[in-house]
């Protein structure tokens, strides 16, 4: 049953977004609807559709929040000027974030796009940092690697990890958990950076 609004639209949307973090984070991507965001809230499902366009608009504002706060964490990894050191504190931190922020990191590739939609700043700006933060730590091993090519070794580099947090994240093979990530990511990172030296 819905309540007369006693909160901004500012405030609705902010309890809105609360309350589809918490789902999520509670049943994963199949327990959000926007009845249940409503329940929790106290208002009816329409609120939801006077603040957000719909139930992926919702999906891709907590994404969004959720990059964000993920750039905030990588800025506080320590610079090591070992760019081995330096790579794989940067991976252990993408491991670390993910694994702690489980079910909303994998709204990342469970949550399709929208037809129609494009994607918020904060996506490109995420990728943007990651590609320039790894690209600077990848530098010193060879430092005659042109700007395009460190870009692209950081974006192969980025995949990787990612692949193998999502693999992790999805709790779907047995042999790669929360646990053994952080294991197959060094390993990763350790013959991806020999294989640049060797070059």
């Amino acid at each position: 049953m819905g309540r007369r609004s006693v909160h901004t639209p500012e405030e609705l949307r902010q309890l809105i977004l609360d309350a589809a973090r918490s789902i999520v984070e509670r049943d994963g991507l199949v327990g959000l609807s926007a009845r249940e965001v409503a329940r929790l809230i106290g208002y009816s499902a329409g609120t939801l559709y006077n603040i957000f366009e719909n139930l992926d608009d919702v999906l891709l504002t907590l994404q969004s929040e959720l990059l964000v706060e993920f750039v905030e964490r990588l800025k506080t990894v320590k610079r090591d000027s070992n760019p081995y050191k330096r790579v794989d504190a940067l991976a252990r931190c993408y491991v670390d974030f993910a694994l702690e922020k489980r079910r909303l990191w994998n709204l990342l590739c469970v949550h399709p796009l929208p037809k129609g939609k494009t994607l918020p700043p904060a996506f490109d700006e995420a990728i943007a940092f990651l590609t320039t933060t790894l690209s600077e730590a990848l530098e010193p091993i060879l430092p005659q690697m042109s700007p395009i090519e460190a870009r692209q070794r950081a974006r192969t580099l980025w995949a990787g990890i990612h692949g193998i947090t999502l693999v992790a994240v999805g709790e779907k093979v047995p042999a790669m958990t929360g646990d053994t990530a952080q294991d197959y990511v060094a390993i990763l990172t350790k013959t991806f950076l020999d294989g640049m030296k060797a070059r």
